[in-house]
């Protein structure tokens, strides 16, 4: 009996480790359009196919380029090196940027920890709605 309660108990607990924070098809609409904004409420562009003028997927944009300071692609700056708490590829920022569409809080632009759901890899967002 011990054994199966701690058998459902893991396949519970891996289940939820699988799907925290994944992003699924029909979640695209939610991102679509949405801004994305620093614990500081500097704007950081917007997500969104690579066509917008203000998407982080536009390679023509500031907010998706390596040398702009409110880019999170740009490796010097505090929402986008790897240590910062602002930082969307610090897994253990505690201020990552905010995603916000309809001026609610969609969840946080991050690549982890991967146990908190609410939090999303813009890589994963990129890949999966086709805004490449």
């Amino acid at each position: 009996m011990i054994s199966k309660i701690f058998s459902f108990a893991f396949l519970l607990s891996s289940n939820l480790f699988l799907f925290a924070g994944e992003v699924n098809s029909w979640e695209c609409s939610k991102f679509q359009n949405a801004k994305i904004y620093g614990s500081d409420d500097e704007f950081l562009g917007e997500l969104g196919p690579s066509w917008l003028s203000d998407s982080i997927y536009n390679s023509y944009s500031s907010y998706a380029s390596s040398w702009s300071s409110n880019s999170i692609f740009n490796d010097n700056s505090k929402y986008g090196n790897n240590y910062s708490d602002s930082s969307v590829f610090n897994e253990n920022a505690s201020n990552p940027p905010k995603i916000i569409k309809d001026s609610e809080i969609v969840g946080y632009l991050s690549i982890g920890p991967s146990w908190v759901s609410d939090r999303y890899d813009p890589s994963d967002i990129k890949y999966t709605c086709d805004w490449d």
